[in-house]
């Protein structure tokens, strides 16, 4: 036991509250957390245009992503949903932005060799990561909120209606 320089014993623990065996509940009968691929998508999604998406990490809504966030406050009168946001539409999902986003691309990259949806939709993603995070590096991914991905799909819509979505890098 260790004692103070006035002769008081401190004992461990000794300021902590008793249990009560009755009313605590044991970690063995509490029931797991839910995932949000459990969970219904207004639990988790606070702008309304989420839907759930194939797996857990896609799952995110675009008020918990810190730099999209950033990005909506910077306007006037911040949208609900960065969808809605007025510089979305001019800086990924015009086309004569993303042509030219394509130029710049191919000169440092080359050609991609995808189809005209495809090739947009890849740009709107590179030209959505580059206005909200700016550069990021070769192997550095990010997860786009759900909203932001549907909104690109919608806009740029794959023939066969399958997509590869988040990928982490191969290292």
């Amino acid at each position: 036991m260790m004692e103070t320089t006035r002769g008081n014993i401190f004992r461990p623990y000794m300021f902590e509250p008793e249990s009560d065996p009755e009313s605590a509940q044991t970690v063995e009968n509490r029931p797991p957390p839910q995932t949000r691929l459990q969970q219904d998508v207004s639990e988790w999604c606070t702008c309304g245009n989420c839907a759930r998406m194939s797996t857990e990490r896609k799952n995110t809504c675009c008020k918990e992503t810190p730099k999209v966030l950033r990005r909506m406050n910077q306007v006037l009168s911040p949208p609900n949903c960065m969808i809605d946001h007025p510089g979305l539409q001019a800086v990924c999902l015009d086309v004569y932005s993303l042509q030219n986003a394509y130029n710049i691309y191919r000169a440092d990259y080359g050609r991609l060799r995808l189809s005209t949806q495809r090739c947009y939709r890849y740009l709107a993603y590179r030209s959505f990561v580059s206005w909200c995070w700016g550069f990021l590096g070769r192997r550095v991914r990010v997860v786009f909120p759900s909203c932001v991905v549907l909104r690109i799909r919608r806009e740029f819509p794959e023939a066969t209606g399958s997509y590869v979505g988040f990928r982490p890098p191969l290292d």
